[in-house]
Protein backbone atom coordinates (compact mmCIF):
# COMPACT_ATOMS: atom_id res chain seq x y z
CA UNK A 1 0.00 0.00 0.00
CA UNK A 2 1.05 3.48 -1.01
CA UNK A 3 0.91 6.85 1.23
CA UNK A 4 -0.19 9.92 0.06
CA UNK A 5 -0.37 13.34 0.77
CA UNK A 6 -3.47 15.49 0.34
CA UNK A 7 -2.61 19.09 0.59
CA UNK A 8 -5.56 21.68 0.69
CA UNK A 9 -4.41 25.70 0.90
CA UNK A 10 -7.57 27.71 2.13
CA UNK A 11 -9.01 30.19 3.53
CA UNK A 12 -12.02 31.98 5.34
CA UNK A 13 -13.84 34.83 5.72
CA UNK A 14 -12.11 37.67 7.22
CA UNK A 15 -13.02 38.29 11.13
CA UNK A 16 -14.30 34.73 11.15
CA UNK A 17 -11.13 32.47 11.97
CA UNK A 18 -12.02 31.79 15.82
CA UNK A 19 -15.12 29.78 14.12
CA UNK A 20 -13.41 28.74 10.68
CA UNK A 21 -10.45 27.32 12.99
CA UNK A 22 -13.07 25.63 15.71
CA UNK A 23 -15.24 24.16 13.07
CA UNK A 24 -11.82 22.60 11.15
CA UNK A 25 -9.98 21.43 14.12
CA UNK A 26 -13.28 20.39 16.08
CA UNK A 27 -15.51 19.00 13.01
CA UNK A 28 -13.84 18.76 9.49
CA UNK A 29 -10.41 16.71 10.20
CA UNK A 30 -12.01 14.38 12.32
CA UNK A 31 -15.17 13.98 9.36
CA UNK A 32 -12.49 13.81 7.11
CA UNK A 33 -10.47 11.26 9.36
CA UNK A 34 -14.13 8.95 9.24
CA UNK A 35 -13.22 8.12 5.59
CA UNK A 36 -11.17 4.20 5.11
CA UNK A 37 -7.65 5.31 4.02
CA UNK A 38 -7.65 8.73 5.61
CA UNK A 39 -5.00 7.90 8.25
CA UNK A 40 -4.19 11.49 9.61
CA UNK A 41 -4.65 14.99 9.43
CA UNK A 42 -3.62 18.18 10.48
CA UNK A 43 -3.94 22.00 9.64
CA UNK A 44 -1.63 24.71 9.84
CA UNK A 45 -1.98 28.67 9.53
CA UNK A 46 0.05 30.09 7.15
CA UNK A 47 2.88 32.46 8.35
CA UNK A 48 4.68 33.04 5.12
CA UNK A 49 3.73 32.66 1.50
CA UNK A 50 5.42 33.60 -2.10
CA UNK A 51 3.98 33.03 -5.06
CA UNK A 52 5.78 33.08 -8.17
CA UNK A 53 4.19 34.62 -11.24
CA UNK A 54 0.93 33.77 -10.38
CA UNK A 55 -2.08 35.53 -9.58
CA UNK A 56 -2.78 33.71 -6.19
CA UNK A 57 -4.94 34.64 -2.98
CA UNK A 58 -3.71 35.24 0.15
CA UNK A 59 -4.52 31.31 1.55
CA UNK A 60 -4.54 31.39 5.47
CA UNK A 61 -4.41 27.58 6.14
CA UNK A 62 -3.11 24.42 4.90
CA UNK A 63 -4.11 21.50 5.68
CA UNK A 64 -1.94 18.14 5.11
CA UNK A 65 -3.64 14.57 5.28
CA UNK A 66 -2.06 11.37 5.05
CA UNK A 67 -3.40 8.81 3.04
CA UNK A 68 -3.18 4.98 3.01
CA UNK A 69 -4.37 3.62 0.06
CA UNK A 70 -3.52 1.99 -3.94
CA UNK A 71 -5.30 4.81 -5.21
CA UNK A 72 -6.08 8.10 -3.81
CA UNK A 73 -9.12 8.45 -6.23
CA UNK A 74 -11.99 6.66 -4.63
CA UNK A 75 -11.02 8.41 -1.77
CA UNK A 76 -11.49 12.24 -3.29
CA UNK A 77 -14.44 10.48 -4.42
CA UNK A 78 -16.02 9.85 -1.13
CA UNK A 79 -14.86 13.07 0.26
CA UNK A 80 -17.37 14.69 -2.40
CA UNK A 81 -19.94 12.34 -2.14
CA UNK A 82 -20.23 13.69 1.80
CA UNK A 83 -19.16 17.33 1.45
CA UNK A 84 -21.93 19.56 2.64
CA UNK A 85 -24.03 17.05 4.03
CA UNK A 86 -24.92 15.95 7.45
CA UNK A 87 -21.95 13.69 7.72
CA UNK A 88 -19.27 16.15 6.48
CA UNK A 89 -21.03 19.92 6.96
CA UNK A 90 -19.27 22.31 5.81
CA UNK A 91 -18.20 25.68 7.53
CA UNK A 92 -20.60 28.82 6.05
CA UNK A 93 -16.90 31.09 6.83
CA UNK A 94 -15.37 28.62 3.90
CA UNK A 95 -14.28 30.65 1.41
CA UNK A 96 -13.46 28.20 -1.46
CA UNK A 97 -12.28 30.70 -4.06
CA UNK A 98 -9.08 29.77 -5.01
CA UNK A 99 -8.89 26.53 -2.93
CA UNK A 100 -5.86 24.65 -4.11
CA UNK A 101 -5.91 20.69 -3.33
CA UNK A 102 -2.77 18.19 -4.34
CA UNK A 103 -1.83 14.82 -3.78
CA UNK A 104 1.60 13.78 -3.45
CA UNK A 105 2.92 9.79 -3.35
CA UNK A 106 5.51 9.70 -1.08
CA UNK A 107 8.86 8.90 -2.49
CA UNK A 108 11.53 9.12 0.64
CA UNK A 109 11.34 10.98 3.53
CA UNK A 110 14.29 12.15 5.86
CA UNK A 111 15.38 10.99 8.86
Amino acid sequence: MARFDFIVLSRCTPGKEKEFEDWYINQHLVDVCKIDGVVGARITQLQFQKVYELDAPQWGYLTFYTLDCDDPQPILDEIDRVKGTDEMPLSPYLNREGLLQAIGKEIGSYP
